[in-house]
């Protein structure tokens, strides 16, 4: 009953004929907070397999809190808190929300421990309890199950798909995508309609009248009788400096980033075992352990940077593949497509099984001896252990008090989706990263791309805020030439957007997105417990109305994100309904570039 019993009748008068009020003229407008409060229903309540980091393995539920009153807010005055009652287990943090409008929901997390003598992993059952002030309910609770603790993942499918994308991954955002090996040294995927990916040279040379014409460009550049495999000594590490692309990473603001290990002609840039495959960079061409090297410089140099790897599940004409091979991955041995002469798997090992005895001891080695954070695999629907693999991979992560994740092409649905050079046109609930490269056609360096045709900062920018706002993260590929060097056109384009990411940090790291809408062109949102944003593609105009129902209150500050105004106070007036208007003056908007962000920090 929030504004029928606040309003009198000039205010009400001037409300009803839509015009706008401003903010220093409704401070009587502000939500009761000596009522009892709105109703709220707790909404889809999981059990998760992740804890707060930094903590003694306090357990995560995570639920929606949807407030049902036409009027009245949910604030800080409230003394909402959430909390679970449970034979199993004990609240240690409350879940708490300082501001909900009407009808609009939002993200709570509950941190729980189990009771003394509950052992992690046993299944319970919990009731969901809403209470302001603890004196009185403040909406219906909700019943949850599942599995209380952290306990051991069993080798099974329903075991392992119970995990859950840790809160770091939420947070992160924004990662590094890096194709390079061997197919950097063709370098090619030709241009406009008829380009596409580079980094798959060698499968596009079996195909004759493929649009990217490489079978007649290989035979055309280097002759019939040149192999695949004999670019090998054409890939080098003359340019590659670990510390240099690191650096540029932490310049560009990711905080991830994501270099592909093996892609599927088989060709490794790690070290394993040689009774696994001697294909590799270890040993052919420069004969040295590129991932090893990366991480080592990312651990010294950038430490505030997660590690991912990316690995092809298949091979595409690797021997041992052969039972497992269709469509595009026959299995091999390969052949030649001008003469269909047999040809060398250069580095092959022979083994009785693909998938036992190369790609999951491969996988093996990079999640415990190169310490990933995220596994990316890629082509999904290939044969796999990922069972066999992940259970025991996030019970040694849980034992070390890390938190790892993996993606949705490793056989199972993983952790996150990931769409590739497309992205979501609405909000997503279920966790999405999207990848494309700043090429507009290929991961891999094609040497034939016009520099006019990569991402600049300001589309770099603007991609990252669409994404973060509909509950995405954004891993953008780069594709290093054939000798480590990173071409300048791909820098640019970084350090220019990193620039704007890192002065706008605060309204896309660590925030989440708001659940009532992604925002219409040219307007984005994300959220964070204390604050909500309001992002605007492009350079707005003096009076900036927000059509949608943000969480704004009479008494709220709302002021400029980044840019030379960042923190400067933004005027603004509301209607009392839901309707903001910002005032903008000429400084604030020649004061930024690409997107401006504001934000109504919450009374």
């Amino acid at each position: 009953m929030f504004l029928s019993s606040l309003l009198t009748g000039s205010f009400l008068a001037v409300l009803a004929n839509g015009a706008a009020v401003a903010a220093d003229q409704v401070g009587d407008l502000a939500p009761r907070t000596d009522s009892r409060g709105p109703v709220l229903n707790i909404v889809a309540p999981n059990i998760t397999s992740k804890w707060f980091e930094g903590s003694n393995y306090v357990q995560i539920i995570e639920m929606f809190v949807e407030n049902t009153d036409d009027k009245e807010y949910v604030t800080s005055g409230n003394g909402l808190q959430i909390s679970v009652r449970s034979s199993s287990l004990d609240t240690v943090v409350p879940g708490t929300l300082k501001r909900l409008a009407p009808k609009q929901s939002a993200i709570v997390q509950v941190g729980v421990r189990n009771k003394r003598g509950v052992k992690p992993g046993t299944a319970c059952s919990a009731e969901i309890v809403p209470e302001y002030r603890g004196r009185h309910s403040a909406g219906n609770s909700a019943k949850v199950s599942g599995s209380c603790g952290i306990g051991d993942f069993e080798e099974s499918v329903q075991s392992v798909q119970s995990h859950t994308n840790p809160d770091w991954f939420n947070d992160a955002k924004y990662g590094i995508f890096i194709h390079w090996g061997v197919y950097a040294a063709p370098a090619y995927g030709n241009v406009g309609d008829k380009e596409n990916y580079a980094e798959w040279y060698w499968n596009w040379m079996h195909r004759k009248g493929d649009k990217t014409a490489t079978y007649e460009y290989h035979l055309e550049t280097y002759g019939q009788d040149f192999n695949y495999d004999d670019f090998f000594s054409n890939f080098t590490d003359k340019k590659f400096d670990p510390k240099a692309w690191v650096d540029l990473f932490s310049d560009a603001g990711a905080q991830y980033f994501v270099p592909t290990t093996k892609h599927h002609d088989g060709f490794a840039i790690f070290n394993c075992s040689e009774s696994i495959s001697r294909r590799s960079s270890v040993h052919y061409g420069p004969k040295r352990d590129f991932i090893g090297d990366l991480f080592a410089a990312a651990r010294k140099h950038q430490p505030h940077l997660r590690l991912g790897t990316y690995f092809s599940m298949p091979e595409w004409y690797n021997p041992a593949y052969k039972p497992y091979g269709s469509g595009s991955f026959p299995g091999g041995p390969p052949t030649n497509p001008y003469t269909g002469a047999e040809l060398e798997y250069t580095g092959y090992v022979e083994v009785d099984d693909f998938v036992r005895d190369i790609q999951l001891p491969q996988m093996k080695t990079l999640a415990y001896e190169y310490g990933v954070d995220i596994m990316w695999c890629d082509i999904s629907g290939s044969p796999n252990n990922m069972t066999i693999l992940a259970a025991p991979w996030l019970n040694w992560a849980r034992d070390h008090r890390r938190q790892v994740t993996f993606n949705n092409r490793c056989g199972l649905k993983g952790d996150f989706d990931t769409p590739e050079y497309t992205t979501n046109n609405e909000t997503v609930e279920r966790k999405w990263e999207a990848s494309r490269g700043m090429d507009p056609h290929s991961y891999g360096y094609n040497y034939q791309t016009p520099d006019d045709k990569y991402l600049t900062g300001e589309n770099i920018t603007r991609t990252l805020v669409d994404i973060v706002s509909k509950n995405g993260n954004f891993l953008l590929d780069i594709g290093p030439a054939h000798d480590g060097s990173i071409p300048e056109i791909m820098q640019k384009g970084l350090r220019d957007a990193g620039r704007w990411i890192k002065g706008h940090g605060e309204a896309i790291f660590d925030t989440r997105y708001w659940k009532v809408t992604p925002g219409v062109d040219p307007l984005r949102y994300t959220t964070t417990r204390d604050a909500f944003y309001i992002h605007h593609l492009g350079a707005p105009s003096v009076s900036l109305s927000i059509p949608d129902p943000v969480p704004y209150l009479p008494g709220d500050k709302v002021t400029v994100v980044g840019g030379k105004q960042h923190g400067k106070s933004v005027p603004v007036s509301w209607d009392g309904i839901g309707k903001l208007t910002l005032k903008l003056s000429d400084e604030v908007i020649k004061g930024d570039e690409y997107v401006w962000a504001f934000k109504i920090e919450y009374k």
